[in-house]
């Protein structure tokens, strides 16, 4: 019996052209991967561009605006009265008392005393301090001896109307018995308007008997 085989001589060739048809897809795909990406990479920069030119015409018209209203001011000119200047020169002088104040406040701050706190408000200047209580003295002759002593202090004392005491209070901090006070030191007179209102009409009640015709009998 004589078997018969097949062979076909075509299926190399078949391989081969399969073989250079995936090589071309995977080509076409990487072109068009590429192409995608700089479609992106293009639209990107488009609005990059976009974005910054008009922060480039934002600033301009600023610096437009700002030198016209720099040139106004050159033409219009600026008037100082001298009621401001003397404003500024007060301004600057009480800021050298007050700088010169607290560094005299701070050199002559008794031992075993700490600041824990200044306040200026209302013309009324607040000192808030803690004070180690000694068992030979009494309380509020510490807080008196450091009023005396602000008000005996040229430097600290000018400019004050009144130094007087605000309140206190004795705790427990740390097994430590320790005072805290705070020391309330007036700027102006605080009954200065009331007395310029009472005085004004105390003035128009005197003027007011004055023009008043006497009662004849």
């Amino acid at each position: 019996m004589v078997k018969q085989f097949t062979i076909n001589l075509n299926k190399g060739e078949g391989e081969a052209v399969l073989r250079g048809k995936r090589q071309d897809r995977r080509s076409y795909l990487v072109l068009a991967l590429f192409a995608l990406i700089f479609v992106v990479l293009g639209g990107l920069t488009w609005a990059q561009n976009g974005s910054i030119n008009d922060v480039i015409k934002s600033r301009q018209a600023k610096l437009d605006r700002i030198r016209f209203e720099l040139d106004s001011l050159k033409r219009e000119g600026t008037k100082v009265s001298k009621d401001d200047v003397l404003a500024l020169a007060q301004l600057e002088g009480e800021r050298f008392l007050w700088a010169r104040r607290l560094e005299k406040l701070a050199e002559i701050l008794p031992a075993g005393m700490a600041l824990t706190g200044l306040e200026y408000q209302n013309k009324i200047f607040t000192i808030r301090a803690m004070a180690q209580v000694d068992t030979n003295r009494k309380e509020f002759e510490i807080i008196s001896k450091f009023i005396e002593l602000l008000k005996s202090t040229p430097e600290f004392r000018q400019g004050m109307f009144e130094i007087r005491f605000d309140q206190s209070l004795r705790k427990m901090i740390e097994k430590q018995d320790v005072l805290i006070f705070s020391v309330e030191c007036l700027t102006t007179d605080p009954d200065r308007k009331a007395k310029k209102i009472t005085t004004a009409a105390s003035t128009k009640t005197k003027t007011a008997a004055t023009k008043t015709p006497g009662v004849q009998f």
